[in-house]
Order: structure tokens, then C-alpha cells, then sequence
């Protein structure tokens, strides 16, 4: 049985096999994760001392040279001794995760087959920008959801695109102001740092539009003057769905830049806001030719967020700086999170005894 010290956390954790993700969770470490499955790189730290089993993850996320400096991914290793490790993230205690009756209070289709959800929850809940939440309509499967709302709103957005033959998704596309849901969360580490002070950058491909958009207007709020740079990624001119809005955002605030690129589509342009046709990666190299001190939030495709994040690297981004929120159409990767986080608690408190196990049942009321 390996033990593990983690610098900035007393106490000493053991672990009998399972990954240094799982037991951190086991132990209630508020350590960085988000998908849980390698796509992210949320959980990234970097071991001080000891021996690891490294499992396969994307180049983009963790890369060749990290791995020589000493870097892991959490979720993707096993200690092959006691280790120490290092987070490269604050050690935030997250707002808790609640289940909770919502209803749909108002619904919008957009352009490229995207509906806006307005949810409106049984009870007042709190997130951080970015965030994500966990929305389960009838008897369908829980889908997990960036929020592009403020915390604070009454009501909560959703940004959903339409998927050929997705169950919620297709739930969704009809006339379903009134229904009830089942609202759980909120989760998610690709959350607004708000001491950084540094240029900030946005990445948002397709829907991940909705996280950015909460993590952009809480830093312009925070601080007008903030220099912040909004990234618009999408394929075609028929997928920008979010153009009025982003414009009088830009309006709003001078030092907000917002550019769209658009890979596959070809000039002139059709909307408003500035357009290069290329990928998002290039139009980065494009800009910056140096992306120290700054601070980058992507959230889009896997692919799409793994490009970015060896891109960002080559920039000279450092580990810490770069936080990420991939979507997938298989939702199973962003319930990983979730659904590890809770079974590991529930199997604490029901090795603590039975009292242990009520207090469980009831935070999913």
C-alpha cells in the first residue's frame, strides 16, 4: 500500500492501487479534476518524489517534456511507491455539489441547431464561473452542461447544441417551458481565477461559448479595464449563433476583444464581429508571440481543447495557467467527474457506519 504526501495538505493518504485521482477524492482533497479521463489536463501536478505508473493521455494535455520535468496527470496514474506530489492549483474548497428539482422557465432555438435553456432551481444554489451542471429530463440520461450564467442570476442559461440521434438533446428541441428536471451540481475545475491579473484569454469552441461568456463578463465585472480576449471557434458561418449578444458585450466594454474564426468557411463575412477563416491554434500564434503571464480558459471538443493546449504550451503558457472544460458528444467522459467524486464519499461515509450513510442520501434531496 503506497502512501501519498501532497505538498500544502497535512496528513499523509494511502493508496491501494486505484489512480492518485481517486484516492485524493476519497479523502475529500479539494484537488483540481474536472473530466476525469485524461482530456483535460485539470488534474495536472507534478511529483516531487517517488515512482508512477503512467496511463496514455493526449500529447496536447500532458506532453513529452512534462512528463520528463516530473508532471502527471492525476487521473492517469497509479503510485508505483509512496509518493509526494505537488498540486500546480490552489487547493480550493469547491461550492458542494446539491441535487435539486428546476423548471424550464425559457427556451430560444439559434441558428447552427443550439437552444438556450433558462432553468430556474427549486433553491438558490452557488457556482463559480465556469462550472458545469449535471441536467436530467424524464427518464433520460443526465447530460452534463456548461452554465453561462453569473452567479447570483436567478435563473440559470444553458447553451445546447442538437445532436443527430441525441436523446436529451432531442428532448430539448421540442416545447418544453413548464417541464421539471433534476439539477445536479455544479462541478467542474475549469473555473475564473480571480487573482490572476494578467491578460486573459477565452477559447471557445462551438457550444463552450456558454462557460467562457460566465468567466469573461465575472472578470470584466470584476475589473473593466481587465485586458481580456474572447476566442470564437466554430466550422461554419450558420454555426454562429451568439453574435448580437457578443457584439454588445464588446460594446459594453473596450477592453474586451472578441474575434471569431471559422475554419471551414470562406470570406466575405456575413456578421458583424471581425472573421479570419482558420483554425483557432493559428490565430493564437497569430497574436501572441509569447502567452507568459497570461491566463488561457478553453472549452470546447476534446480535439479542439487539446490542440489549444499544446499550442498554448509552445507559447510558453505555464502548466498552471492553462484550464480547460472539454465537451464530448459520448457524455460519459464529463460525468466521470461527478459520479467518481460521489461513489468515493458515499464508500467513506458507509465505511464510517450507517448514520454516515443517511447524511449521504440526504445531500441528494
Amino acid at each position: 500500500m503506497a502512501k501519498i504526501e501532497l505538498k500544502d495538505w497535512p496528513g499523509v493518504l494511502e493508496n491501494s492501487g486505484e489512480t492518485v485521482l481517486e484516492t485524493l477524492i476519497a479523502n475529500d482533497v479539494p484537488f483540481p479534476f474536472s473530466c476525469a479521463s485524461g482530456d483535460c489536463g485539470a488534474c495536472k501536478g507534478r511529483v516531487l518524489c517517488g515512482e508512477v505508473e503512467l496511463q496514455s493521455c493526449p500529447e496536447g494535455i500532458l506532453s513529452r517534456e512534462e512528463r520528463e520535468q516530473g508532471y502527471v496527470l492525476a487521473c492517469r496514474c497509479i503510485p508505483k511507491s509512496d509518493l509526494k506530489l505537488e498540486a500546480l492549483d490552489e487547493l480550493v474548497a469547491l461550492p458542494p455539489a446539491k441535487r435539486q428539482t428546476a423548471w424550464v422557465v425559457q427556451q430560444s432555438r439559434r441558428q447552427g441547431d443550439v437552444v438556450i435553456l433558462n432553468i430556474q432551481p427549486r433553491q438558490e444554489i452557488s457556482f463559480l464561473p465556469g462550472q458545469y451542471f449535471n441536467l436530467k429530463f424524464d427518464n433520460l440520461p443526465a447530460r452534463a452542461y456548461s452554465v453561462a450564467s453569473q452567479p447570483g442570476d436567478s435563473c440559470l442559461s444553458f447553451h445546447i447544441r442538437l445532436l443527430p440521434d441525441g436523446k436529451t438533446s432531442g428532448y430539448v428541441s421540442r416545447d418544453i417551458v413548464g417541464h421539471a428536471l433534476t439539477l445536479d451540481g455544479p462541478y467542474g475545475h475549469g473555473y475564473w481565477r480571480p487573482q490572476h491579473e494578467g491578460p486573459l484569454l477565452a477559447v471557445a469552441g462551438g457550444t463552450g461559448l456558454a462557460p467562457m461568456l460566465s468567466i469573461v463578463n465575472a472578470a470584466l465585472r470584476a475589473n473593466a479595464r481587465r485586458e481580456v480576449w474572447l476566442y470564437y471557434a466554430d466550422r461554419e458561418e450558420s454555426d454562429v449563433y451568439w453574435e448580437s449578444e457578443l457584439l454588445a458585450l464588446q460594446q459594453r466594454y473596450p477592453n474586451l476583444r472578441i474575434l471569431c474564426e471559422l475554419s471551414r468557411a470562406r470570406p466575405p463575412a456575413q456578421g458583424v464581429l471581425p472573421r479570419r477563416y482558420q483554425r483557432v491554434t493559428a490565430a493564437l500564434q497569430q497574436d501572441w508571440p509569447s502567452l507568459a503571464g497570461a491566463k488561457v480558459y478553453a472549452a470546447g471538443s476534446p480535439r479542439m481543447v487539446d490542440a489549444v493546449a499544446a499550442c498554448t504550451r509552445s507559447l510558453g503558457l505555464a502548466p498552471r495557467d492553462l484550464h480547460t472544460d472539454p465537451f464530448s458528444d459520448a457524455h460519459e467522459h464529463r460525468l466521470d467527474g461527478a459520479l467518481v467524486t460521489w461513489c468515493r464519499r458515499a464508500l467513506r461515509r458507509w465505511q464510517k457506519g450507517p448514520f454516515a450513510q443517511l447524511e449521504t442520501a440526504s445531500e441528494l434531496e
